[in-house]
């Protein structure tokens, strides 16, 4: 059965099921899914005290799992595609034309090309797109929030990003945080939460106990915007 408690903001959805044990099982896997083995007698009320209580090490799991690239349904790069940019949906729209460019115009994430037939082509020009708009993003936001690192960190972080397959970011025992391009796709706010998530690695490259109270005290909003990011399927 499925069921599900709520921990501060957080909403944590379980699989439930009994068997002949003496203790509560619990089991969080890569897709962020809770599993929940009870012993036969239990009840539910009891049952989902005990998750609360081990609703902190959930989270974490979850958030470690966080780094793991999310599902990436097919893409067929023609007209009437939905796309993400900034959090909000976009059409494509492809036009026939000699010069290339890209722009957003009227709801739509227009493509001009020679080629609107070759998927390839329109794939890495909105790519290339994407990349531009994460260019400008990406730095603003970095600028706006690297000061908060100043306080536990004495060098100069560097921004740097690509696309990746495992990670929304890292960050690296150099001081360089890496951010995944496919993060324009995201409402700014997890942009900005994935940058602080980061920033306070500069301090713990783990996600320690001590990791989390540190990103408690510069981002308290943390949980509800790793949540909105979890929902989003880019």
């Amino acid at each position: 059965m499925r069921d599900q408690i709520q921990y501060g903001n957080t909403i944590i959805d379980f699989d439930l099921e009994f068997a002949e044990r003496k203790t509560l099982g619990i089991k969080v896997y890569p897709d962020k899914s809770v599993n929940v083995v009870a012993p036969k007698e239990s009840s539910i009320e009891r049952i989902k005290e005990k998750i609360k209580k081990k609703a902190p090490w959930i989270i974490k799991q979850q958030d470690f799992f966080l780094s793991f690239h999310p599902y990436t349904p097919e893409r067929k790069f023609i007209s009437g595609e939905t796309h993400l940019y900034l959090g909000r949906q976009y059409r494509l729209k492809l036009h026939l034309a000699e010069d290339e460019k890209v722009k957003l115009a009227g709801g739509y994430i227009q493509i001009y090309s020679k080629n609107i037939e070759d998927k390839n082509v329109i794939q890495n020009s909105l790519k290339q797109w994407y990349k531009d708009r994460a260019e400008q993003h990406f730095n603003q936001l970095f600028n706006e929030l690297k000061p908060i690192s100043k306080s536990f960190y004495n060098e100069e972080p560097v921004l740097t990003y690509r696309w990746m397959k495992k990670r929304w970011g890292s960050c690296d025992k150099h001081g360089k945080i890496h951010l995944n391009l496919e993060l324009i796709k995201t409402p700014k706010k997890c942009i900005e939460y994935v940058i602080i998530h980061e920033l306070c690695h500069l301090k713990y490259l783990n996600h320690s106990n001590a990791f989390y109270t540190l990103l408690e005290q510069v981002y308290p909003d943390w949980k509800a915007t790793k949540d909105r990011l979890e929902r989003l399927m880019v």
